[in-house]
């Protein structure tokens, strides 16, 4: 490696005017000098971020005000992703007191719930009155908010479905999706320790996986740096053209004395 560099400082060092007019007029320095300057900044990253459009973040302001608060979910990730990492979903005897995570076993216990075309109103209805009532922990409260959190699409209604926790009197699993994720935001914040304490074990689990550090990992530190690397690629690109054209000009393998 260190005898070729030498050998391409060596060959740009004996270079003269006519070596370097013949070099710029190849084929792929001609296309490369052609490109206009828009395009090349932006393949090599310098072009200026697109800045937001005016209109269309009022737009999203004045919707945002239209529109309900909802619930302000919990950190917990979804029936979904805790399928995939082992976590089985089964069905507690008993009320939302009965709602634990056993640790050895990966088994989140959940009570069993039955939905149909008023339970949007009795849910809602439920948290205003305990809201307005309650002096302590509002447990049912809390307990929407644990729903709220690992229920984000109809496949995690479906499996919720399927594993008896959720009886479904509605049309579909997107419409119980929809009412646990339309659920008003309460209107203060409530701790219940048992409830608590389930969320905190099933964090624990799925964050101490192997296969979530490394997603988070790649997240972070890889797919968040692709600007980086397309001007890694963006500047090999215009290197190994450079190198094809000045083989175009020069016999490579007779100037690196490449044998075969």
């Amino acid at each position: 490696m260190k005898q070729l560099l030498i050998e391409i400082w060596n060959l740009f060092s004996s270079l003269n005017i006519r070596f370097l007019k013949k070099l710029l007029e190849s084929a792929p320095v001609a296309v490369i000098l052609k490109l206009p300057w828009s395009i090349l900044s932006n393949v090599l990253g310098l072009g200026s971020a697109k800045q937001p459009d005016a209109f269309s973040e009022s737009q999203n302001v004045s919707s945002s005000i239209d529109q309900p608060p909802l619930v302000e979910e919990i950190t917990i990730p979804s029936v979904t992703q805790l399928s995939k990492c082992g976590v089985r979903f089964v069905p507690s005897k008993g009320s939302i007191s009965t709602i634990n995570f056993d640790k050895k076993t990966c088994t989140f216990y959940l009570p069993t719930v039955s939905l149909d075309v008023n339970s949007d109103v009795v849910l809602r209805n439920l948290v205003a009155y305990e809201a307005s009532n309650a002096s302590g922990p509002m447990v049912f409260t809390r307990y929407t908010e644990l729903m709220n959190g690992i229920i984000d699409t109809e496949e995690d209604a479906k499996i919720l479905r399927e594993r008896g926790i959720i009886l479904n009197h509605l049309k579909n699993d997107e419409e119980v999706a929809n009412v646990w994720n339309g659920m008003s935001r309460s209107i203060r914040l409530t701790k219940v320790p048992f409830l608590d304490k389930a969320i905190e074990d099933v964090n624990k689990y799925h964050d101490g996986l192997f296969k979530v550090k490394v997603e988070k990992f790649m997240k972070q530190h890889v797919f968040s740096s692709w600007k980086l690397l397309t001007l890694l690629a963006s500047i090999l690109l215009l290197l190994l053209a450079c190198l094809q054209a000045l083989c175009s000009v020069y016999d490579c393998v007779r100037l690196f004395h490449i044998q075969y």
